[in-house]
């Protein structure tokens, strides 16, 4: 019964996690796809291409978040809050949600970063409390 009852709160949050990612990609159009990835590299959910190797993109924005982690420590600048990677045809932003969850966002080349900041944060609060409860 309680083996049961922990895969359906799993599908629940799974189901509920997805739906976080099918809003930020089709809120403005600037968001093309994300991923929501653990701490330690592996995938929970993602809207991205279908060509995307997602346990690939899983592990390499585990491995930069904990370097970025690291930097931002050894450095003194204090919580590391987000890491932008630009290339000439977009931006990927990598963001902590919650201490066991990543989020991985690729955004247009032309988007207004601010605006897209402010959907990210908005999204991992709701990412850290699903995966909290």
């Amino acid at each position: 019964m309680q083996n049961i009852d922990t895969k359906q709160k799993q599908k629940a949050h799974s189901d509920k996690l997805w739906y976080i990612l099918q809003e930020l990609t089709s809120n403005r159009g600037d968001i093309q796809g994300c991923t929501i990835v653990t701490t330690q590299g592996l995938p929970i959910t993602s809207i991205l291409q279908d060509d995307a190797n997602v346990s690939l993109i899983s592990a390499m924005s585990a491995a930069i978040i904990s370097v970025g982690e690291n930097a931002s420590i050894e450095l003194q600048r204090g919580y590391l809050q987000r890491i932008l990677l630009e290339g000439e045809l977009g931006t990927i932003i990598i963001s902590k949600a919650g201490p066991h969850a990543i989020l991985v966002s690729l955004v247009d080349k032309d988007a207004k970063l601010g605006i897209i900041f402010m959907l990210i944060d908005k999204a991992i609060k709701k990412i850290a409390e699903i995966l909290e409860s």
